[in-house]
């Protein structure tokens, strides 16, 4: 499979590579981007080149047989450089189910990337994968999350009680889900 996989307007979205590892260490350990995240062994060295080995054996199979899907986001007027990162899980072939998930670079925050990677990756999942429901979580807490989820077409559907363990306690998640007739994929 080709390692750029999707593109939009303004990102590339590509398979994670070996040199990516780092990336993905250094966001899982900045306190604002993980503050509503569980980013777990991601935030050590070996736990971050293990998710991203693996992200890289998955992009070996072919398209039938992915179910995972693991994608740097790339900015195309600064020369591809690396400001994040998405994801596509299918969670039941069977049914056709997948989750969707993102974090992108706080230097990006505020100008659209993360509902542009999210298009993107709802555009795949519906189109190419043939995907007929797919889910997000966030924190109940996390308002800029549940406005992109919500702009990108996905409707609230529940809230899970004490859902993400915190370094203070617990606390709730949203669910949001979009399903194939619902989708409004250019």
């Amino acid at each position: 499979m080709s390692m750029k996989l999707l593109e939009s307007d303004r990102l590339i979205l590509r398979e994670l590579r070996g040199g990516d590892a780092e990336r993905v260490e250094r966001y899982a350990n900045d306190e604002e981007i993980n503050r509503y995240l569980i980013f777990g062994d991601l935030a050590r060295r070996p736990g971050a080149e293990k998710y991203v080995a693996q992200a890289m054996k998955n992009a070996t199979l072919p398209l039938a047989e992915r179910r995972s899907f693991k994608l740097a986001i790339l900015l195309k007027e600064e020369d591809a450089n690396f400001i994040g990162s998405c994801w596509l899980d299918i969670a039941e072939k069977a049914h056709r189910r997948a989750t969707v998930g993102y974090f992108i670079d706080k230097a990006y925050w505020g100008r659209g990337y993360a509902g542009e990677a999210l298009a993107a990756l709802l555009q795949f999942g519906f189109e190419t994968l043939g995907l007929h429901r797919i889910e997000a979580t966030c924190d109940a807490g996390h308002k800029a999350t549940r406005r992109v989820l919500e702009r990108g077409g996905l409707t609230r559907e529940a809230r899970l009680r004490q859902h993400r363990p915190r370094q203070n306690g617990w606390s709730d998640s949203i669910l949001y889900a979009i399903i194939e007739k619902d989708s409004a994929t250019p």
